[in-house]
């Protein structure tokens, strides 16, 4: 009698989701991936695509009996989906998110998830090119997907994570929630909420009408909140408040300077010029980093496991799991 293929549930079948599921096929991970989406269209799409071997309509039906149980959906949606599997996941469950935010889903984990499901919270961080557009097998490559343990996770359900990480081609980035959460806040959710206010400014002016048709591509770039709808982005800037009241005050301390140097300015403008050019060089250093996956002041990137050492992992995680199972 043949042994059962671990079991992978994706919840969300998005561009995140879905491209998920490209990349384990892509690998040839061993492994049944099944799919669940409120929106049969991303479902059916994400099916025909082959990035899941079936979908569920049924969200209790696309977990049970899981061992790895990846909430890829909106950050407003994964309480309500928490509290509704948490009965139905097997002892020794993996469960991880991709929200851009991890101190409240933590807390989340920790009030609707059973004591013996084991909980790691994931964020990829995408380039702006690659979160855009349709799933692709290759959306992680060599991109940094934080790795924020709860504390009911224990080192094997780390490893595996960190391991489906590498698979996928991405880096897996350690840290501790409130870390994660301060620094996104400046480099994720600050710029959303000044492409808000930049918009909000805008509409306002009595000129709006003719603004609108002299805005090119600098406003509309300037202007994009990023995906997710209104509730996601509103729940995310709430919860993630005082790291973002901080980085608002010390935009508007940058900015005032700004305004000083344009209002006490003399000849040619040299001294802006010289700030231009500066934080110029530094975004195109960022950009040739993140590009190539290597940053210039961090460690060495570690060759990802190949899939047929994470099958073997994988494999073996779960026997000894099931052992204990009862």
């Amino acid at each position: 009698m043949s042994t059962p293929k671990p079991r992978i549930a994706i919840v969300g079948l998005g561009l995140v989701g879905s491209s998920l599921g490209l990349a384990l096929r892509q690998a040839e991970v061993t492994s049944t991936v099944v799919g669940h989406d409120r929106d049969r269209l991303l479902a059916n799409e994400a099916k025909s695509r082959g990035a899941v071997d079936r979908t569920e309509w049924n969200l209790i039906s696309s977990v049970e009996k899981s061992d790895i149980v990846i909430l890829a959906e909106p950050i407003d949606a994964i309480p309500a989906t928490m509290e509704a599997i948490g009965p139905y996941l097997r002892p020794g469950c993996v469960v991880m998110d991709t929200a851009p935010l991890k101190a409240p889903v933590l807390a989340w984990a920790a009030e609707h998830l059973p004591e013996q499901v084991h909980f790691v919270g994931t964020n990829p961080i995408l380039p702006s090119a690659a979160s855009s557009g349709s799933a692709r097998a290759d959306l992680f490559q060599r991109a940094p997907i934080c790795v924020v343990p709860s504390n009911t996770a224990d080192e094997a359900s780390v490893r595996l994570i960190s391991d489906l990480i590498g698979i996928l081609g991405a880096q897996p980035l350690f840290l501790d929630a409130a870390e994660h959460d301060g620094l996104l806040g400046g480099v994720e959710h600050l710029p959303r909420i000044l492409a808000l206010a930049l918009l909000e400014m805008a509409v306002q002016q009595p000129s709006w009408r003719e603004l609108r048709r002299v805005a090119g591509s600098a406003f509309e770039s300037s202007t994009r909140m990023g995906e997710g709808d209104a509730a996601s982005l509103s729940l995310l800037s709430i919860s993630n408040r005082e790291n973002l009241l901080r980085w608002i005050d010390t935009y508007s301390e940058v900015l005032a300077s700004l305004r000083l140097a344009l209002a006490e300015g003399v000849g040619e403008g040299e001294a802006l010029t010289e700030r231009i050019k500066k934080a110029g060089e530094e975004r195109q250093k960022w950009l040739a980093d993140q590009a190539r996956g290597q940053w210039q002041d961090g460690p060495a990137t570690e060759m990802p496991p190949r899939p047929s050492l994470f099958d073997a992992f994988l494999g073996s995680f779960w026997r000894k799991r099931s052992r204990k199972e009862p």
